[in-house]
């Protein structure tokens, strides 16, 4: 008995010492450079008038937007510029100067587009010049973008007056277990998003979150799975009522996978 149980102790430390030894732990002080990097000797010489602008509220359907960074030299050596790198591709930067003389002015021009990037951001640019890997500064823009009259994106599938993230979800055969669908109301009404229960076969269950949604507002379908007898079929569509569209165009479809 002794003899089995120090080999299961040697497995479970085998197993967890192997798991350990995949990890990748980054130090404290890494993962703060990589926040908020060290920045080179020429950024003590650039002076911003701001490092930090947040814009005002934009629509995804807005035209882009310029955001000015303006910045002195007010060291004693020429500050050339080698490029500025930006966090996303939304938020594209140019500099009016590639050189910057001691005592001149130059202006980093941050070009925003808010299609499609709904939702509130921080977007930053680094600036390089010639001196040193780091960057001599770090530009920060925050964003709040409002959803477009075009949702295709976020919420690609259409279903009458519903538009969702997804219309199929899986489940393990014999595993019991709840999936969620994210679904937004564009009715131009308060909705009660129910299915037709005659067709729900007993081991589907079907609720929403919340139970109604105003005009514009997200909710969640939650499909419940608890088996209870042996499987006659793996694809189930459960058929959503009063989106104005056939059954063949709002039905979500239930996979149960072996």
């Amino acid at each position: 008995m002794l003899r089995r149980f120090a080999i299961a102790l040697l497995l479970t430390f085998g197993m967890y010492s192997g798991l350990y030894a995949q990890l990748k732990i980054l130090p404290k002080e890494k993962i703060d450079n990589i926040a908020n990097p060290r920045l080179s000797a020429d950024s003590s010489a650039i002076r911003f008038e701001a490092e930090h602008i947040v814009a005002e509220t934009m629509n995804e359907d807005d035209a882009p937007k310029d955001f000015v960074f303006r910045f002195t030299n007010v060291g004693d050596d020429v500050i050339h510029i080698d490029r500025l790198v930006s966090t996303c591709s939304c938020a594209s930067a140019s500099s009016d100067k590639t050189e910057v003389l001691p005592g001149e002015q130059a202006a980093i021009t941050v070009r925003y587009t808010p299609k499609g990037h709904p939702g509130s951001f921080e977007r930053r640019v680094f600036l390089y010049t010639g001196k040193g890997s780091a960057p001599a500064a770090v530009l920060k823009l925050s964003v709040n973008v409002e959803n477009g009259s075009d949702l295709s994106g976020l919420w690609p599938v259409q279903m009458g007056t519903i538009r969702l993230r997804r219309s199929e979800l899986v489940f393990k055969e014999g595993q019991k277990a709840v999936e969620s669908l994210r679904f937004i109301n564009l009715s131009g009404r308060p909705l009660r998003l129910e299915c037709e229960d005659a067709f729900l076969p007993g081991f589907l269950s079907f609720k929403t979150i919340p139970e109604v949604l105003e005009d514009g507002m997200e909710g969640e379908i939650l499909i419940s799975y608890a088996p209870s007898e042996p499987l006659k079929q793996n694809v189930v569509k459960v058929i959503l009522k009063g989106l104005g569209v056939p059954p063949s165009r709002s039905s979500l479809i239930v996979r149960i996978e072996q």
